[in-house]
């Protein structure tokens, strides 16, 4: 079994996107994009949709998604997965509302009807992926691993003090999720743990800490996320009372335009001897990453 994922495509840096048709020659079972599948504060410029009347930030969410899903290379790569339901996916800021956004402080007329037409766009575009509707947090069973899919703006509170990213209802949704019988647990979440200035670590450090506890108990488990524009594995860090967060394998910018143009993706390939990650950028593999990351796996059993 394959699983394909990434993250951060902006239609206005890669019209044309044949990056994708690389993706599709590993054949992977599933693909999941892990957040900012559009990007509601870019047009030409950076703009600020958070400032949008309600119809202009409906509109323009339509178009964005519209003219992503519609490039010939990603619709083809899409339609493939629809067919075998193996197209899944979560959101984070730019495809949510805008830079930073956290819904969990969107409490005005005009924000809750914003949060709630993007929640709506997410399920249409996404094919109703989610079985836990309407929320963007839920769970599926493949065949080698159970996949929790995890929501880190609907809820999430401006950083500071003891404020969450998840909510309450969510870790209580994630601890039924994590009792199961298959043979690895995979979560999938917008912002890594540990890297980059919106990491958990950073901004929600006692969210870190509880999520990282209710995970211990399960062996053969790997975070997966996007966000950083870069592809990159982490290992466990030590947090307190003798707690590591999980082990991370990030993959971002798969359609992005920073410094140089990144067409990062990545593979897991659960075969009977173990799992494997291959690290992409464009068709070619990152050969030392992927060597740094598969050693580390072997050695720790998985």
């Amino acid at each position: 079994m394959k699983i394909a994922f990434t993250s951060c495509t902006r239609y206005e840096a890669f019209r044309q996107q044949p990056e994708w048709k690389y993706l599709l020659r590993q054949k992977p079972d599933f693909l999941f994009l892990l957040g900012d599948n559009i990007y509601m504060d870019w047009i030409t410029n950076y703009c600020q949709p958070k400032f949008y009347p309600l119809d202009e930030f409906k509109a323009e969410m339509l178009k964005k998604y519209q003219r992503q899903w519609d490039e010939m290379h990603f619709k083809a790569v899409r339609e493939s997965f629809i067919k075998r339901n193996g197209f899944y996916g979560i959101w984070d800021d730019h495809d949510f509302a805008w830079d930073n956004a956290c819904g969990g402080d969107m409490t005005s007329p005009i924000d809750v009807a914003k949060k709630e037409f993007s929640r709506n766009m997410f399920h249409h575009f996404f094919n109703n992926c989610s079985t836990n509707q309407p929320e963007v947090y839920y769970a599926i069973d493949t065949p080698k691993a159970r996949v929790i899919f995890l929501d880190n703006r609907y809820y999430a509170q401006e950083p500071g003090g003891n404020s969450t990213i998840l909510g309450e209802a969510q870790f209580q949704y994630i601890a039924e999720k994590l009792v199961h019988n298959l043979e690895y647990t995979v979560l999938c979440g917008g912002l890594t743990l540990t890297s980059g200035p919106d990491s958990w670590r950073k901004n929600y450090p006692n969210d870190l800490q509880r999520l990282s506890e209710m995970l211990t108990a399960k062996s053969k488990l790997l975070f997966l996320a996007g966000d950083i524009h870069k592809n990159e594995f982490i290992s466990p860090k030590k947090l307190k009372n003798g707690v590591s967060t999980p082990p991370q394998i990030i993959s971002s910018g798969m359609q992005i335009r920073q410094v140089t143009d990144r067409h990062n993706w990545a593979v897991l390939d659960f075969q009977a001897s173990g799992l494997t990650v291959n690290f992409f950028q464009s068709d070619a593999v990152q050969k030392p990453l992927t060597d740094k990351c598969n050693q580390w796996l072997r050695e720790n059993g998985y």
